[in-house]
Order: C-alpha cells, then structure tokens, then sequence
C-alpha cells in the first residue's frame, strides 16, 4: 500500500465573498485511515469537502488530493477518482431511471446512462448490486424507491468507477432509524473491505460514526476544534466545545451516543 496520504491540507483558508469559511486548516489523510468531519450547521463542512473533492480552490494554503497537488494537476481528472454521495447528487437523479442504470451511468461521471456500458461494467454493477442488497429491484425507477434504496442506490454508482476516495455528505440525512441502521451496516462492511476506498464521511449525529471510521475532525466556525484518533475526538469535553452544549458520552456496541446534559454539568 502506498505511504503517500490521501489527502493533505497545509494551512488552508477558503473566502468567500469576503468572509472566511475555512481558517486555517490542516488535515493529512494515510492510506488505511476512515473519516469522519463533524461539526455543526455552518462550521464549514461542506466547504472542506468541496476543496477535498476537487470543486474549489482554497483561498491560501496547500492541496493535495490522491497525490495530486493543486495548481499543477487537472480537477477535473482528480474528481474521476473521487466517488460522491450527496443530497445534491440525488436531487440530479432521473426519476424514471431504472436502478440498474443509475449504477452503470457512475462508470462514465454523468447524470443519465447515455454511453454503452461494456460486458465488465455489467459485471460490476452486479457486484454492487448485490453488495448492497439492490438485485432484486434493478429495474425498478428511481422515484418508486424508499430513500435508503435511493440512498444505496446513489453510493454503488459512486463506486462504479473504483475510486480510491469515497465523500459520504450526510448519507442518513431523512431515514428513519431502520433504515439508518441498514444503511450504517452496508458503511461498516464498506470500512473493512480490503482494497475499498479512503471514507470521509460527513455528519453532525455523532452516533452515526460506525467503528471502522478510525478519525474524527471536529470544526465550529471555520476552525478545527480538535483532530485525531476517533477516541481522542468524540469526548464530552471537544463535543460540548464544537456544538456549544454540555454534552455526555455514552459507548455501546462500538459506537458512541451523545447525550445533552440538561443541568449543565458533564
């Protein structure tokens, strides 16, 4: 396995519109590791994952994804390395599209399956299929789907391609807790595939963070409030810090549960 991170942030900034988004932030990513970046609405999560998947430039600092660094490589090239799963890329999807296809048509990056896929690509998409539980509804249309098929429906296309970095943005935003549950099962078996890709996954419900997800990066305000081993992270002092509450820390099963401590006293 190669010893070059996967991503390496050096003191990035990112502005917009004259306000700051993202100050002064550092964050290297090693082969082997799993992510999570935490934070509460407006701490800049979704500004370090576009700046991470190749969609914008920091402001200052240094970039460099999947050995790319930025200034001298094509984004373009890089986002064809990097798989998405985003309410953004859901909101995309045909609602006529059948399963099968919404799968195939993440081989080629686009929105629709308009390229003929080949007798491999067939094979992996069934290997995906399979993986996550969608074989027996392939051919069903996108808008006849529950939100978690959608949502398994929407990270196999992202693993079409076999990209060595997976960005999950809040995948169990609008399940309910089954369907959560089911969801965070195929994540955690997705963390301990060997050969699978680097996971970043984006959320502020910390008891979402499955065991195989390895780091934490917690942000309030553009700042990185801590960053680390998952267990250096997720601790009632850095939580209670990162969403301004007192909060506990329950463990159970490998995985931890937050707990707001009404008295004011964690």
């Amino acid at each position: 396995m190669s010893s070059n991170p996967v991503v390496r942030l050096k003191d990035i900034s990112f502005t917009r519109n004259k306000k700051t988004i993202l100050d002064n932030i550092s964050l290297t990513i090693n082969p082997g590791e799993h992510w999570a970046i935490i934070g509460p609405n407006g701490s800049g999560k979704t500004s370090l994952i576009s700046i991470i998947s190749g969609y914008h430039w920091p402001s200052e600092g240094a970039a460099e994804v999947l050995g790319k660094k930025f200034g001298s490589t094509d984004l373009r090239e890089l986002r064809l390395s990097i798989g998405e799963c985003s309410s953004e890329i859901r909101n995309m999807i045909h609602d006529w599209e059948p399963v099968r296809d919404i799968v195939l048509s993440g081989k080629f990056a686009s929105i629709g399956l308009y390229e003929k896929p080949s007798p491999e690509d067939h094979r992996r998409a069934g290997e995906l299929l399979d993986f996550f539980g969608l074989s027996d509804i392939e051919g069903k249309p996108f808008s006849k789907l529950s939100t978690g098929e959608q949502q398994k429906t929407i990270i196999a296309r992202a693993l079409m391609p076999r990209p060595k970095l997976l960005v999950l943005d809040e995948p169990c935003s609008g399940l309910d807790l089954g369907a959560r549950e089911e969801l965070l099962d195929v994540i955690q078996e997705m963390s301990r595939s060997p050969g699978g890709p680097t996971l970043i996954y984006i959320t502020h419900h910390i008891e979402e963070i499955v065991p195989g997800i390895t780091h934490v990066l917690a942000l309030r305000q553009g700042r990185i409030v801590a960053c680390g081993p998952k267990e250096d992270v997720l601790t009632g002092k850095v939580l209670s810090e990162v969403f301004d509450l007192f909060i506990d820390v329950h463990h159970r099963d490998a995985r931890m549960w937050p707990v707001i401590v009404k008295s004011g006293k964690a």
